[in-house]
């Protein structure tokens, strides 16, 4: 029974020496290739991310041997859930004790950028510079889309000489400080171009080009506030559209007056304002106005490219609750408008 137990024991212990052989083994540097001697790639660890994504990702890009080994060490650390967000440049043959290190302690020449739904260019120009983002001697109002048009499909109908308002998608960012302008361009376009992927379909069954879509996302992103009122005002506008009547929309003189005029008081229009000369005056001119008025998020695409019909025609926003109140007849929305905005 003793030799037995000896037996079972030694046994055992042998396990527990071969694992712990392995365990490390699996934790020392990658081998590397000698075209990648003394280089380094970008790794992204995105917000929200888990380590075993982070591991997995990891082991994907042959930075380590084992994501299987990297996770047990985290755990083991008590680092697994205080990995930090960020664009790193990680070494070929790091070791992975570092690499989790590295990740641990995050990126100080980092921050963390909010984009909300319905940020213009300007207000995206000078979020980045307030926060040190953008090169101080750069501006993104530069930028053209005949810069990108060989990159993105879904830039191939848009004028070349206009900026990118309206592509620079809504979400939150990791950018390193002082970027070059083109960088921050090009992850914002990226992003864009993932989250209409989807969309192809609804994009090639529209009746409008894909840069009215975008206008047309962005005045409904500027004049609606709640998701579920969205497709009914899309069908709106498009019915007027078709009957040659004027959008008359508010977002479009606002846009003017605040981002291209840069008047105080922009967001109040007086009676003046509707007889501007401006291609942005949709109560002036019949149709979409010359471009896109914000950069617009999912929803709203999303609505551009799904209308509803309708009997309304005509719409407001209730300034107390965000709420869309219909009307079929001018008389209705006439009486709506005392209603709600005197």
């Amino acid at each position: 029974m003793k030799q037995f137990i000896i037996l079972v024991l030694s046994v055992y212990l042998i396990g527990v020496i071969f694992f712990i052989g392995v365990f490390y083994y699996q934790l020392k540097p990658v081998t590397v290739s000698a075209e990648n001697q003394n280089q380094s790639i970008q790794f992204i660890v995105e917000k929200g991310s888990g380590f075993k994504e982070i591991a997995e990702n990891l082991e994907n890009q042959n930075l380590i041997k084992s994501a299987q080994a990297f996770k047990m060490y985290l755990l083991i650390k008590g680092w697994a859930n205080k990995l930090q967000p960020g664009i790193y440049q990680i070494n070929y043959g790091a070791k992975p004790v570092d690499i989790a290190k590295t990740l641990l302690l995050g990126m100080p020449n980092e921050k963390t950028i909010v984009i909300p739904e319905g940020y213009t260019l300007l207000n995206i120009e000078n979020k980045l510079k307030s926060e040190g983002v953008l090169n101080e001697n750069e501006s993104l109002f530069d930028l053209k889309i005949a810069d990108f048009q060989n990159e993105y499909d879904f830039l191939k109908d848009s004028p070349a000489d206009a900026n990118l308002e309206g592509f620079l998608f809504p979400d939150t960012y990791r950018f390193k400080i002082n970027s070059p302008s083109t960088l921050i361009a090009t992850r914002m376009l990226d992003n864009f171009e993932k989250n209409i992927s989807n969309l192809s379909e609804e994009i090639k069954n529209s009746s409008l080009s894909f840069y009215q879509i975008i206008i047309l996302a962005s005045i409904i992103e500027g004049e609606v506030p709640h998701e579920k009122d969205r497709p009914l005002v899309a069908g709106i506008l498009l019915k007027r559209m078709e009957n040659k009547m004027p959008l008359q929309v508010d977002a479009s003189i606002i846009y003017y007056k605040c981002n291209i005029l840069k008047t105080d008081d922009c967001r109040k229009i007086s009676p003046d304002d509707l007889k501007t000369d401006s291609s942005y005056n949709t109560y002036k001119n019949k149709g979409l106005p010359k471009g896109p008025i914000n950069n617009p998020g999912l929803s709203a695409i999303k609505a551009a490219l799904n209308p509803l019909d309708s009997p309304y025609w005509y719409y407001l926003s209730d300034p107390q609750t965000g709420n869309t109140i219909f009307s079929k007849t001018l008389k209705e929305h006439n009486q709506a408008i005392k209603q709600y905005l005197k």
